[in-house]
């Protein structure tokens, strides 16, 4: 069996004349060494494994039996550990330290993954995962790693229930915790006999109505908004995200659009997506004619405002509620989400089948049915598909009576 021990090298100090302590490892007739943060100024200092003759020496000996026990734990869970030399068992035991380092605690692991989408340029999941970790500290404080468990995670549950968290942000925030929960037990940071989560179901919220009706679009459509700058960057921007399959605004505002066609990776999945992560979309007539008005040389969207994209989108927002109130649309509620939410609802109710419209909006499209596993969603048939929602917002009463007849028939098979 391997044997973990605190040691130093008495005969080899460091240029400055310090007496780094090391974790040795023993197997297999063979010793390796894991080097700790921790040094001493003399050989004098350290009698049978421990700091001895310093002022610091009781919290010294803590901090090198907390390492040293960390890296115990992690031997234990090695299987056939027997069979591994010193220097094999060194690099699984430091491998948790090259992929986290400096990580003592939970709020550790999540600053870690703030920090690495920040770099990668995704400030805007950035700052909802900051958001969560204020909710998260403000509720638990600094947890370490080994109480991230279920007590925990029901506390913090109830802890946002008494503080009138509704479902929706209760959702946000649990699945955000969950996600790293499950990144921390992937690489083996996290060991748990039952998962955090094991007892607390992440609630779903009823889904907002922000689809509209066809009469609302339609108004939207024949609106005349010159006179207004905001109204016209309003209608526009939601109706070239209806045109575009529901088109979420982070992909409109990078896609190239200099050609007659569109391709793209949504930014929001496009990091757990295996299968169909590319979509390609024909600009419609009706997209082209808005797009004429914004597409510059490069054939990239420019609005003429200097605000950051987040910003900016929830300049149009505001935008988009006053032109609700300006076409007494939905009680005002108008969102750039709404012209999504709508594509999809108009294409389920002209019969479009799931697979197109999750294709169109950029879902993964689910492989746990089997007819999806070989079956493959075409460009042309999204084209089609959004030929088809356009045409029912154009000429609604064509369609009425294949929609009452399939509601019918639905109604039938229940």
């Amino acid at each position: 069996m391997a044997a973990l021990s605190l040691t130093i090298f008495s005969s080899k100090p460091t240029a400055k004349g310090e007496f780094p302590i090391f974790i040795c490892i023993y197997s297999k007739r063979s010793r390796d060494y894991i080097k700790t943060e921790y040094q001493l100024d003399d050989i004098c200092q350290w009698y049978n494994g421990k700091v001895v003759a310093r002022p610091d020496a009781t919290m010294l000996n803590k901090r090198l039996l907390y390492e040293l026990k960390k890296y115990k734990e992690r031997l234990q869970y090695i299987e056939d550990q027997e069979y591994y030399s010193a220097k094999q068992l060194k690099a699984i035991l430091t491998q948790q330290d090259k992929i986290a380092p400096d990580v003592r605690t939970f709020n550790d692991f999540m600053r870690q993954r703030i920090k690495e989408k920040i770099e990668e340029g995704k400030s805007s999941h950035a700052k909802m995962l900051e958001d969560t970790l204020k909710v998260f500290e403000a509720a638990e404080g600094d947890v370490p790693m080994i109480l991230m468990n279920h007590i925990t995670i029901e506390h913090f549950d109830r802890w946002l229930k008494l503080h009138g968290h509704t479902d929706g942000g209760r959702q946000i925030r649990l699945s955000h915790i969950k996600a790293r929960v499950n990144e921390a037990i992937k690489i083996g940071i996290l060991r748990c006999d039952k998962h955090p989560f094991a007892y607390t179901k992440i609630p779903t919220p009823e889904p907002r109505e922000l689809d509209i009706t066809v009469e609302a679009i339609r108004k939207i459509i024949n609106a005349d908004v010159s006179h207004s700058r905001q109204l016209t960057l309003a209608k526009d921007v939601f109706l070239l995200s209806f045109y575009l399959g529901g088109i979420n605004f982070a992909d409109l505002a990078e896609v190239d659009f200099s050609g007659n066609e569109i391709t793209y990776v949504r930014k929001k999945s496009s990091e757990h997506k295996r299968k169909n992560r590319q979509i390609v979309i024909s600009i419609s007539p009706e997209a082209s004619a808005i797009l004429k008005k914004y597409v510059g040389e490069e054939g990239f969207i420019e609005f003429g405002y200097k605000y950051t994209m987040g910003n900016l989108q929830r300049y149009i927002n505001k935008c988009m509620k006053l032109l609700a109130k300006e076409l007494n649309i939905n009680g005002g509620s108008l969102t750039y989400y709404s012209a999504r939410k709508t594509f999809a609802q108009f294409a389920a109710e002209i019969g479009i089948p799931y697979p197109i419209i999750e294709y169109c909006l950029g879902h993964s499209i689910k492989t746990s049915i089997t007819i999806n596993s070989y079956v493959r969603v075409k460009p042309y048939q999204a084209d089609a598909a959004i030929k088809r929602v356009i045409e029912y917002v154009n000429n609604p009463e064509v369609f009425r009576p294949y929609i009452e007849m399939r509601s019918q028939m639905q109604m039938m098979l229940m």
